[in-house]
């Protein structure tokens, strides 16, 4: 069969050759000097990941993995829209390690940002068909290193958590405790699934990862672990950036390094989830809410004892409590939330 791409439609051609007057179809996309030839950079690029591939290298802070300023074109794409860019985006490393990270002598780190979606660096081929990183290996409670780690690992915003350009940023944030982490430096250079996935079928559901949510509750000086935050904080783009965090650090330095940055992170709420998460290799999965009783939940919840002077969840609370307008101020998915909104407990 001849492979011939048009714009985004591949057409398949049988190899019985060609008719009088015709040559064969062009080469594949990545074979330069045909007609077809994508390069890396196009003048408009498409969105790649959550970053655009013609994007000019800067200056930018790693805010998930490294905590420091880091040069390249693989930021996130929000970084440079309007009103971030003058504050993300730096033409020197003096500019950005001033702006972001004064406090750190080792600022500029001269290596790169992990990828976005890193998962796809074969397809992209940014800088190299494939890159080892060091992640962490639970199995083992150490760091392992190469290009092995399992899928989801590198997927869905998890590589900025997950996978590492240096050894000890790994163990740092994983390991703190073991003393010969990692336990592996050899780069890999064999197939990527011979250490997790060794005789796994291929139609086998990938692990189920929940995509962790924080958003700061004002009254309890910590951060709450769930996606029951109230509307007003996802309501625009601007709010969510403001409010709501994918790691507890992000969550607590945000809100409260000024009044009790050890308490908020010892001591943060687990709320709740609205949604039920599909693996990620099944896009044809609904997520399920959690919640499809709204009337049994909030008979659930937590509420002020207003005569008692205690917060409770019995399920006797005024029928006013109940009420739309009123839920919000009264009804709680924890004690802790309710007892620091009225001063009980």
């Amino acid at each position: 069969l001849h492979i011939r791409t048009v714009g985004d439609v591949l057409h398949l051609r049988d190899n019985g050759g060609h008719p009088v007057g015709s040559g064969p179809y062009p080469w594949p996309i990545h074979f330069p000097g045909t007609e077809n030839h994508r390069p890396f950079a196009p003048p408009e690029a498409r969105e790649h990941w959550m970053t655009e591939a013609s994007h000019r290298a800067r200056w930018f802070p790693d805010m998930h993995n490294k905590l420091n300023c880091v040069f390249g074109d693989n930021y996130e794409n929000w970084m440079q829209e309007d009103g971030f860019a003058e504050n993300y985006l730096s033409k020197t490393s003096e500019d950005c390690c001033e702006r972001w990270y004064p406090d750190r002598s080792d600022c500029p780190d001269n290596q790169r940002a992990v990828n976005p979606e890193a998962e796809d660096e074969p397809w992209h081929s940014n800088p190299s068909p494939m890159q080892n990183y060091f992640f962490p290996d639970f199995s083992k409670n150490n760091c392992g290193h190469g290009w092995d780690y399992p899928a989801w690992m590198g997927s869905s915003a998890y590589e900025k958590h997950y996978l590492f350009r240096q050894g000890r940023e790994c163990c740092s944030r994983f390991f703190p405790m073991v003393s010969n982490c990692p336990y592996e430096r050899t780069t890999q250079l064999d197939y990527q699934w011979t250490s997790y996935q060794d005789r796994k079928h291929n139609l086998v559901d990938m692990p189920i990862i929940y995509n962790h949510t924080y958003y700061p509750d004002m009254q309890a000086n910590t951060c709450v672990n769930g996606t029951d935050y109230p509307d007003w904080m996802g309501r625009d783009v601007d709010f969510k950036r403001l409010y709501l965090f994918k790691d507890l650090e992000g969550c607590c330095n945000h809100w409260f390094t000024d009044f009790d940055l050890d308490g908020c992170m010892r001591n943060v709420i687990q709320g709740i989830y609205d949604v039920e998460p599909c693996p990620t290799n099944r896009p044809e999965c609904h997520h399920v809410p959690s919640i499809t009783n709204v009337t049994e939940h909030r008979l659930g919840m937590w509420y002020p004892d207003l005569d008692g002077y205690k917060c409770k969840n019995d399920g006797s609370m005024p029928d006013w409590m109940l009420e739309e307008e009123y839920t919000e101020w009264y009804l709680f998915n924890t004690k802790e939330q309710c007892c620091s909104a009225f001063g009980y407990c």
